[in-house]
């Protein structure tokens, strides 16, 4: 029997609608912090999938980059202390359960990867319901908001023990295609129903549907 492994993006790709929650709380920050710059609901098209500190970055040139990572980390905190703004927003995407549920009831393996802190990652996962799936090692929180740690360099060193005959990436962004493309994967550019693909070299297979990646278990 093949091994088959997929490897799992998080944001925008098993959940949906964060990308909302990061604005507010954005906003928030900028508004105790006593600045009158605020983002906008265009910005959440602008600036998707950028680390924290980079939205503030794109936001006003006169911000210097030690108050755009001051500002991240009253994010992060504001989060940590107050989180009914995610849990007000963050939802489990669509099909996710089920296609989760479907590879670990065969031989598949699944693991998510996510630029966002190991404890972070673990209480989004509980948010959408998908924890059960995940555990241990599986769950790879690369802290690129703070280090120099990438997910490309976190899969590797989760993949130098292990044989697969087949592995899955399935990411929203150029960078996860990339890292797919780095470790000989097979690639799945997922975005939400309504969204546009951006132009890749890099992709196997463009979908908006995640029972897609349900094929490579035939």
């Amino acid at each position: 029997m093949k091994k088959t492994l997929f490897i799992w993006d998080f944001h925008g790709v098993l959940e949906k609608d964060n990308e909302k929650a990061v604005i507010e709380i954005s906003n928030k920050v900028l508004s105790q912090q006593g600045y009158t710059e605020r983002f906008t609901e265009q910005d959440n098209e602008r600036l998707y999938g950028l680390k924290w500190y980079q939205y503030f970055e794109r936001l006003s040139p006169r911000f210097s980059s030690q108050e755009c990572l001051d500002l991240q980390a009253e994010c992060f905190e504001l989060t940590k202390n107050d989180p009914s703004i995610l849990i007000r927003y963050i939802k489990t995407n669509d099909n996710v359960i089920e296609v989760l549920s479907k590879i670990d009831e065969s031989d598949g393996h699944q693991i998510v990867v996510s630029n966002t802190r190991q404890q972070d990652l673990i209480w989004f996962l509980n948010a959408i319901n998908a924890k059960q799936f995940f555990y241990g090692e599986n769950i790879i929180g690369v802290n690129a908001h703070q280090t120099h740690e990438t997910k490309l360099y976190a899969v590797q060193d989760y993949l130098k023990d292990k044989n697969f005959d087949k592995i899955i990436v399935i990411g929203d962004s150029e960078s996860d295609l990339e890292l797919g493309r780095a470790i000989g994967a097979i690639t799945y550019f997922y975005k939400h129903p309504g969204k546009q693909h951006e132009a890749t070299q890099n992709a196997d297979y463009l979908i908006d549907d995640l029972r897609e990646v349900l094929k490579e278990l035939s």
